[in-house]
């Protein structure tokens, strides 16, 4: 039996991706989907630098890093492996199922990408009425901008 779907919506600069990660960590396996190739790299980067490499995957279209038996899951949303059973999911950027181009892969992860024992969904706060809509037991959590964009 899956938890409920977690909704952390908030401005840029609030640690949404920070606080899914920390979360995931806390599991024995994890995967989240970023909306961009450079932020699954970076975030794979440093998911590797705390576990290493051998423990983290990355995945997207035009890179993939497969050690032999992976905890965690870097990849871009269109890219996420969905027969994987992990611990943790997250999807990164939520928002973009409003996109034209790519909002339908989005709202297919919305609707059917989850965790064994977590599930979170990252955006920002204007996607709040369409996640209510197509999930309505989600529970919803807002963070504050932790600083000042410049």
């Amino acid at each position: 039996m899956h938890r409920a779907v977690t909704a952390l919506l908030g401005p840029t600069n609030t640690g949404k991706t920070h606080l899914a990660i920390e979360r995931m960590l806390t599991h024995r396996s994890g995967m989240i989907g970023f909306p961009l190739r450079l932020l699954a790299r970076e975030n794979y980067d440093r998911v590797a630098a705390l576990r290493g490499p051998e423990s983290v995957a990355l995945v997207t279209g035009e890179e993939r890093i497969l050690p032999r038996r992976p905890s965690y899951w870097m990849c871009t949303v269109e890219a996420m492996p969905l027969d994987l059973k992990v611990d943790c999911l997250a999807v990164d950027e939520v928002q973009l199922a409003a996109d034209r181009e790519r909002g339908h892969v989005f709202t297919h992860r919305i609707q059917n990408a989850r965790g064994g024992l977590e599930t979170w969904l990252l955006g920002a706060e204007t996607i709040r009425p369409l996640l209510r809509e197509l999930l309505p037991d989600a529970a919803f959590t807002t963070r504050p901008r932790l600083s000042t964009l410049g």
